[in-house]
């Protein structure tokens, strides 16, 4: 889960706020990995051999149904959020050249550098709303 440390609530759906209120951002993210865009049905009584336990742990899967249980939730699929983490870990690694981020990313070349323009036209223009004030004034 370490790509989904830049994430934090507030870059996600609200759909998905009361799971993250429920059982956490991180147990959350794992609902989103493993079924996203699906509705699940989340059991009132957690069998330890259910779908939800393999996926969450016991733990957070007990929450869920604390919380939840009976009822059918709609997991998001915040594929804006994770194209931001994604597009994060691009820049981050851009180091490793267009052709090895594509096959990694499941993208095309192509993708890459559109994403990597795009990713260092986005850097500029926060570095013209800085608020670095360590420049003497004139």
């Amino acid at each position: 889960m370490n790509a989904y440390q830049s994430l934090s609530a507030d870059n996600l759906p609200e759909s998905l706020a009361e799971i993250v209120d429920a059982i956490g951002l991180e147990s959350a993210l794992k609902l989103v990995e493993a079924l996203p865009g699906v509705r699940v049905y989340v059991p009132q009584q957690m069998p330890a051999d259910h779908q939800l336990v393999t996926i969450l742990g016991q733990e957070a899967a007990m929450l869920l149904a604390e919380h939840f249980g009976g009822e059918a939730l709609n997991v998001a699929r915040c594929l804006h959020a994770l194209r931001g983490v994604r597009n994060t870990e691009i820049w981050q690694a851009r180091h490793l050249g267009a052709a090895r981020l594509a096959l990694r990313f499941g993208l095309t070349e192509r993708q890459v550098y559109s994403i990597l323009a795009q990713v260092h036209a986005n850097q500029d223009q926060m570095d013209l709303f800085s608020t670095d004030t360590t420049e003497s004034e004139v």
